[in-house]
């Protein structure tokens, strides 16, 4: 008969601690939130810089919750999506000096997934663009270069209006 050690006394507790906490965790009295459509793609891809719940990471980088800027519109916040946003502009009263990545790594379902979420949360848009909508305009805007503030996306938007 072999002798019990010190090692597995600990070895038998650390796995009765795990197996108990384990067990706990599986017990929670709160359901477990579906996440809306949209949600986990937004979650991965914009709430690092926009914050899950719209609200940004001042000075840098802009809310969503609140911002005239997705009054310009589904195609709007899609092309900053696809071509990025450099230099300062102003959201809800406020300056920001912060810098977009393009995004354009993205497929377009994931995208129309976003906006889909973005306009649920936070503006109520006519409609929501599909994936082939982003794909065609993602065909449209393909040679353009980062955005430079407010300006260059109005001039962009009214150059590739349908």
């Amino acid at each position: 008969m072999k002798k019990k050690t010190n090692t597995d006394r600990y070895c038998r507790r650390a796995v009765a601690l795990v197996a108990a906490g384990l067990l706990l965790v599986g017990c929670s009295d709160e359901p477990e939130t579906p996440l809306q459509p949209g949600e986990a793609q937004y979650v991965q891809y914009c709430s690092a810089c926009h914050s899950r719940d719209g609200s940004g990471r001042p000075p840098t980088f802009p809310p969503l919750a609140g911002s005239e800027w997705l009054d310009l519109g589904p195609e709007a916040v899609s092309i900053i999506v696809l071509l990025g946003l450099r230099g300062e502009i102003e959201v809800a009263g406020r300056t920001y000096r912060g810098y977009m990545p393009t995004m354009r790594q993205l497929d377009d379902a994931d995208i129309a997934l976003v906006l889909d979420f973005i306009d649920r949360q936070w503006v109520d848009w006519d409609s929501v663009p599909s994936a082939e909508d982003v794909a065609a305009l993602r065909a449209r805007v393909a040679d353009e270069p980062l955005l430079e503030g407010r300006e260059a996306l109005e001039r962009l938007l009214e150059e590739v209006a349908p």
